[in-house]
């Protein structure tokens, strides 16, 4: 499992989260102005026998008219992706582990935007018969 894949598998538990706004690998679109969600990984330690990355889940949502937060939304929204991601298990043999890390509100990260981010590390074990 690489970096590629992780990314992949945090995508699907955000998904099956039933949001209902976007969801973005990497970074979002430019001028998108609807709420949104980006996930991104950060750096890859491919190691003998683990591979280990952290992954930022960013929630993006529209600030109201007058630049206060939509707290209820941004609520609602992060305990959905919360509850999904602690749902990452092993999978076909693969062990998969998952470390919600914590989340921090992030000021200005997008202008007329509240946004928080879920850090999500994602540890693999590399299966010991593709070694023999």
């Amino acid at each position: 499992m690489d970096e590629f894949d992780i990314i992949d598998l945090v995508y699907n538990h955000v998904a099956a989260a039933n949001t209902g706004l976007t969801i973005y690998k990497d970074n979002s679109a430019t001028g998108v102005e609807e709420n949104h969600i980006v996930i991104s990984g950060m750096e890859y330690h491919e190691f003998d026998w683990q591979n280990k990355m952290p992954v930022n889940v960013n929630i993006f949502i529209k600030l109201y008219p007058n630049g206060m937060p939509n707290r209820p939304l941004m609520r609602e929204v992060k305990r959905k992706v919360r509850t999904e991601l602690k749902k990452i298990k092993p999978e076909n043999g693969q062990y998969r582990d998952v470390e919600l890390s914590g989340s921090v509100r992030l000021t200005g990260a997008k202008e007329n935007f509240d946004c928080t981010n879920i850090k999500v590390i994602i540890n693999t074990q590399k299966n010991i018969e593709d070694y023999e």
